[in-house]
């Protein structure tokens, strides 16, 4: 757990691993260079799997992770931010999973979004997404929440968290460990993710975008592709930015890139052919059903393209779709 001024929710973070159904843990919190009360609540914890270090002054998130993982001595190490909150059998279910299924690198879940005061806002981050295709999924979007990853370390990568990207550096390492070894994201929600405006989609926006882009970047030149400035900032979009602005244009741009995509990896394999068609399509769907005012004259575009695999998830979303053009 990195710790940083986080008097306000750090109590009910501990209380949440000290109340789980599995026991045999210990729970290791680095503060980083905080100010407030932080220290004073955790040494009120006589628990004695607590165990309190300390960087001499602030040193930011990616090397207070490294610096976590140095100090692990699991065999698997749990995240949980200090501003989150685990379910009580997180642990137990995570690490059930991790011993029946010795060649995953980790395991995430579901989760649920909490405001300020810890009341659910209604919304989840979830992916129903196989197993098998998350690997592909990381070339667009980062679904995996760092609090609820659990990790077996003896598979870790000897370069955890890379320094050069921060804010983002979770879905970098995330897509260097699924490049080699299996992952999972559990369909249960097993932990309650804070927002708030300390979030990073409220204070680190610009840079945040950055280092995603940095980040598509090294997996497309892995393809075989050297993305102009172009096909790198549509590559974001069909990520993280497509909605109301998708118009025709767009959505024919997306679909030669994403048939792009595809040919390079039939011929360089990087990742699992079937898996990346399956994540294409996906894409595909969600770009075309991204604006409702195109109306039904989108799904033209959307049936005719060689991109199209109408999968029970595909086929919900049309008709979902289907719904909102035609009121």
């Amino acid at each position: 757990m990195p710790m940083f001024n986080s008097e306000k929710y750090i109590r009910k973070a501990i209380e949440s691993i000290l109340n789980q159904t599995f026991q045999d843990f210990e729970l290791v919190i680095l503060n980083d260079g905080s100010i407030d009360e932080s220290v004073n609540i955790v040494h009120s914890y006589q628990d004695k799997r607590i165990r309190l270090v300390h960087n001499e002054q602030n040193q930011g998130l990616a090397k207070t992770r490294n610096r976590l993982i140095a100090e692990a001595k699991g065999e698997f190490i749990a995240w949980l931010d200090s501003d989150d909150i685990a379910h009580t059998e997180r642990l137990k279910i995570q690490v059930d999973f991790l011993e029946k299924h010795p060649k995953h690198a980790f395991v995430a879940s579901w989760a649920r979004l909490v405001d300020n005061d810890g009341n659910p806002t209604g919304g989840f981050i979830k992916s129903y997404i196989p197993d098998t295709h998350l690997s592909a999924l990381l070339l667009f979007v980062n679904y995996i929440v760092q609090s609820s990853v659990l990790l077996r370390k003896s598979l870790l990568p000897t370069q955890h968290y890379n320094l050069d990207y921060p804010p983002t550096e979770d879905y970098e390492l995330w897509v260097r460990i699924a490049q080699n070894h299996p992952i999972a994201i559990l369909k249960d929600i097993l932990v309650d993710y804070r927002v708030h405006d300390t979030n990073i989609s409220f204070t680190q926006n610009d840079k945040a975008m950055r280092t995603v882009k940095l980040n598509h970047e090294g997996q497309l030149r892995k393809l075989g592709i050297e993305p102009s400035l172009e096909e790198l900032n549509l590559h974001y979009q069909l990520g993280f930015e497509h909605g109301e602005k998708t118009d025709k244009e767009f959505i024919k741009k997306a679909e030669n890139w994403l048939l792009k995509l595809e040919q390079h990896n039939q011929k360089n394999k990087i990742y699992d052919i079937e898996a990346l068609k399956y994540i294409l399509a996906h894409r595909w769907t969600k770009i075309c059903t991204s604006n409702p005012e195109l109306g039904l004259s989108v799904l033209g575009l959307y049936f005719k393209s060689k991109i199209l695999k109408l999968t029970l998830q595909n086929s919900f979303i049309i008709g979902q779709y289907l719904t909102k053009a035609l009121l």
